[in-house]
C-alpha cells in the first residue's frame, strides 16, 4: 500500500498529496565465472560451431572442463585470446595466421 505525503506545488503554491510507492527490491546481478560455448562465441563474434572447431584444433581460447561433457570459457581467457590475435595491418594478419600473402 503506498503512503502519501503532503507537498506544495512550486508554481501555484497549492498543497496536494503525492503517493510514494516503496522501491522494489533489486535483484542482485551475478557475473558468471565461466561462459558457455554459445555465450563465448557471441562475445567473440564467431559462430558456436567455429568455437568448437577452434577448440578441437587448438587455435581457440583456453577453456575450462567443468564436467566430462561441459566446457566453458573464462572472461580472462577470452580477452587474452582476442588480444593475442590483434594485428596492425592485413599483411601482419596473413603472415601471422598462415593466410595467402
Amino acid at each position: 500500500m503506498p503512503s502519501t505525503a503532503q507537498v506544495q506545488n512550486e508554481k501555484t503554491g497549492l498543497m496536494g498529496s503525492v503517493a510514494h510507492f516503496p522501491a522494489r527490491p533489486r535483484k542482485e546481478t551475478i557475473t558468471p565465472l565461466v561462459f558457455s560455448n554459445d555465450q563465448a562465441a557471441a562475445m567473440a563474434g564467431v559462430s558456436p560451431r567455429t568455437m568448437q572447431n577452434m577448440r578441437l584444433d587448438g587455435t581457440g581460447p583456453e577453456f575450462v572442463m567443468l564436467t566430462k561433457r561441459r566446457i566453458g570459457y573464462t572472461l580472462e581467457a577470452l580477452r587474452a585470446w582476442i588480444a593475442s590475435r590483434s594485428v596492425k595491418s592485413t599483411s601482419d594478419a596473413t603472415t601471422r595466421f598462415g593466410g595467402a600473402a
